[in-house]
C-alpha cells in the first residue's frame, strides 16, 4: 500500500497554529488570574477582597508571564516528536518528561525573579500558591498539546485514506477506460471487415471517419467526466459510421434540450449504448432498427426496440457492465437498465 507524507507547510497553515497556541495559552493564563481580574473590575465585592497586590499591572504581568510560560509547553509538546523523532517511543517519552519538568522549574524561578525586580517579591504563602497554579497549568498545557497532536494525527490518516480511495477510484477507472477502446476497436473492425467485401469506396470513407473518433477518443483519454454536448457531437460522429454500412435501416434520433448540454456525464456513455443497440439487433430492410436518445426528467434515456438477430455476435460484456462501473465511481449513481419489448437504459445526470 502506498503511503503518504503530507506536510503542512504554508505560511497561512503555520498563522493559523501560532493562533491557535496564543489563544490557548491566553485562554489558560486567563482563567488562573481570573480572580485577579475579577478584584480589578469589581473591587467592592467582598468575596475577591483577599486578592494581595490586586493591580492591573501585576494582572497584565502574570497574564503574560503565564501564557508564555504555557505557549512554549504547548510548542514543546506538539513538536516533541519531530525533533525526538529518531529514539524510540520509550526514549521519546523520557527525554519528554525530563525536558517539560527542567523547563517548568527553570522558568518558575525565572518569573519569580523578574517578578521581584519589576514589581515586588512574592510573599511565600502567595509564592506557594503560584507554584501550585504553575504545576496545574504546566500539566493542562501538555495535555492540551497531546490532544493537538492526536487530532493532528486523525487528520492526516483522514487525508492518507482520502488520497489512497482517490488513488484506488483513477486506477480503476484507468482500467476501465483500457476496455474502452479495444472494445470499440473490436467491433469497428467487425464493421470494416463487412464493409470491405461490398464496397471498397465505403470501406476509404469509414476509416477515414474511424481515424477522426480515435483521435478524438486519444485526445480525451485523460478525461473522465465531458459536457453533454461534447457526447453528442461525438456520436453524431459515430452515426456516420453506422450510416455508411447500414443506410437508412438505422434510425438514430437525438432529442436532448441544451440545457443540459453543460451537464458532465463519463466519456463514450452515449456512443457505448448506441453501438450495443446495433451488435445485439437485427437490422435490414424488414427490420430497421431506431434508437432514441432523449432525456427525461434527470435522465438521459437510450431506447431501441429489441429485434433478436439470428446470428447473434459473441457478446464480450465490457460495454454496460463498463458504463455502471464507472457511473458508480464518477457519479456515485448506478445506471439503470430495463428490458421487456424495448431495450431502456437511464443515464443519472445528477
Amino acid at each position: 500500500m502506498k503511503h503518504y507524507k503530507i506536510k503542512l507547510i504554508t505560511w497561512e497553515q503555520i498563522k493559523i497554529r501560532i493562533r491557535t497556541l496564543l489563544l490557548i495559552s491566553l485562554s489558560i493564563s486567563f482563567l488562573i488570574n481570573l480572580n485577579r481580574f475579577l478584584f480589578i473590575v469589581y473591587p467592592s465585592l467582598a468575596y475577591f477582597n483577599d486578592v494581595a497586590a490586586g493591580s492591573v499591572f501585576v494582572f497584565l504581568f502574570r497574564l503574560l508571564s503565564f501564557a508564555a510560560y504555557c505557549i512554549v509547553l504547548l510548542y514543546m509538546t506538539v513538536y516533541s516528536t519531530k525533533y525526538l523523532l529518531r529514539f524510540s517511543k520509550s526514549v521519546r517519552l523520557l527525554t519528554f518528561i525530563i525536558i517539560i519538568t527542567s523547563f517548568s522549574i527553570v522558568a518558575f524561578y525565572l518569573i519569580m525573579w523578574i517578578h521581584q525586580m519589576v514589581l515586588f517579591k512574592v510573599v511565600e504563602p502567595e509564592r506557594e500558591g503560584i507554584r501550585y497554579v504553575w504545576v496545574v497549568m504546566g500539566i493542562t498545557s501538555v495535555l492540551i498539546g497531546w490532544l493537538l497532536v492526536f487530532q493532528q494525527k486523525q487528520k492526516m490518516n483522514e487525508i492518507e485514506k482520502e488520497m489512497l480511495i482517490k488513488e484506488n477510484i483513477q486506477n480503476e477507472l484507468m482500467v476501465l477506460k483500457s476496455q474502452i477502446n479495444p472494445h470499440f476497436l473490436f467491433n469497428s473492425l467487425n464493421s470494416l471487415n463487412y464493409i470491405i467485401r461490398n464496397s471498397q469506396e465505403e470501406a476509404v470513407d469509414f476509416v477515414d471517419k474511424l481515424s477522426s473518433i480515435f483521435r478524438y477518443i486519444l485526445q480525451s483519454s485523460e478525461k473522465n467526466l465531458i459536457p453533454v454536448r461534447d457526447e453528442i457531437e461525438f456520436l453524431t460522429n459515430y452515426i456516420h459510421l453506422v450510416t455508411i454500412r447500414y443506410g437508412t435501416n438505422v434510425q438514430i434520433k437525438i432529442d436532448i434540450a441544451q440545457d443540459f448540454y453543460s451537464t458532465l456525464i463519463p466519456i463514450l456513455s452515449l456512443q457505448i449504448l448506441v453501438e450495443n443497440a446495433i451488435k445485439h439487433n437485427e437490422i435490414s430492410k424488414d427490420y430497421p432498427l431506431t434508437i432514441e436518445v432523449y432525456h427525461e426528467n434527470e435522465y438521459i434515456i437510450v431506447k431501441n426496440k429489441i429485434q433478436p438477430r439470428n446470428d447473434p455476435e459473441k457478446s464480450t460484456g465490457y460495454g454496460l457492465a463498463n458504463l455502471s462501473k464507472r457511473y458508480i465511481l464518477l457519479k456515485e449513481k448506478d445506471i439503470q437498465v430495463h428490458k421487456k419489448d424495448h431495450f431502456i437504459v437511464k443515464l443519472p445526470m445528477h
